[in-house]
């Protein structure tokens, strides 16, 4: 059975590519450019961008989607709500198994989300929200990628504007609607695809807010790096928890998608179980301390040279 990637229902870790999605969603993405130490102790900022390409990216105009605003609008809650500090375990399993197919670990730490999988740890993914920047790195070869958070952004606008046939828009979940069950519970449906997410109201607001933060800027990192299913249901389904306060963390996922139009064919019946602790133990702060090394180590490669 294939390994489930670290964001669970947002990002399947199946072989086979998106098919369906626009072209321009595998763009060679422009690497961002060093700069001097910073006093936290990290020796690169992320912040800045070589952007010659952006106008191919962009070839529209500045069309802005008119959907998937998550991001900016978390932004500013982010600086109302401060950075929590906790640590958020997912678990995924196929139906039917005890066993969990994969174990995450996402930990919030200072305005900075480090992901880890423990069944695939070769990959560490830093959500820097501080610096407006994702990196990815490769534990195997030792390399280093950086993808700005405002090209994600744009990309997503890019994507929403493109996509307007409404049966194309249907099957990738960008027109999903997400239904209350009561009790904190939701459902959300689209071809070949259902969700149902029970949320738990968490001990900080601020918790949930990060959390829907991390969901946001992975989903959109799955516009870029294709994994599995179009990341666009799972974001409405996103947005709605935000909007609640919660965090989901018992969601039942069920795909049936039977490769129409040139898609991949996809069928899975997936748990997923999240918990989290308040704090960052000895075992999470040793995760950042390794992740920030790599960051100032690791040979920083552009996008379409990273391992994929």
């Amino acid at each position: 059975m294939p390994k489930m990637n670290w964001m669970g229902p947002a990002m399947l870790s199946i072989s086979a590519r998106i098919g369906q999605l626009p072209t321009f969603v595998r763009p060679r993405l422009p690497l961002a450019r060093k700069s001097k130490s910073s006093v936290s102790g990290i020796a690169w900022v992320f912040g800045g961008l070589l952007v010659p390409v952006l106008g191919m990216l962009l070839t529209s105009g500045q069309a802005m989607a008119q959907d998937f605003r998550l991001a900016s609008r978390l932004g500013e809650k982010s600086e109302q709500a401060g950075s929590p500090n906790f640590t958020l375990t997912t678990k995924i399993y196929f139906a039917g198994e005890r066993n969990p197919n994969s174990v995450h670990q996402n930990i919030f730490h200072d305005g900075v989300i480090y992901s880890v999988s423990e069944s695939d740890p070769r990959f560490l993914t830093v959500f820097d929200l501080n610096q407006s920047v994702i990196v990815l790195l490769d534990q195997q070869t030792k390399t280093r990628c950086s993808v700005s958070m405002d090209v994600l952004t744009q990309l997503t606008a890019r994507a929403d504007a493109t996509v307007t046939d409404p049966k194309r828009r249907e099957r990738l979940g960008m027109n999903a609607r997400v239904r209350s069950l009561g009790n904190h519970r939701y459902q959300m449906t689209y071809p070949g695809v259902r969700y149902e997410v029970e949320g738990v109201v968490p001990p900080s607001p601020a918790m949930a807010v990060a959390n829907a933060q991390l969901v946001d800027w992975a989903c959109r990192l799955n516009i870029a790096r294709p994994r599995g299913l179009p990341p666009f249901g799972r974001m409405r389904l996103n947005d709605e928890l935000w909007k609640q306060s919660l965090i989901g963390v018992k969601t039942n996922l069920t795909i049936d998608r039977n490769g129409a139009d040139g898609e991949p064919v996809m069928k899975a019946n997936l748990n997923i179980e999240s918990t989290w602790s308040e704090g960052i133990d000895d075992a999470a702060q040793r995760q950042i301390d390794q992740a920030m090394g790599h960051r100032v180590v690791y040979k920083q490669v552009n996008w379409n040279e990273f391992a994929d």
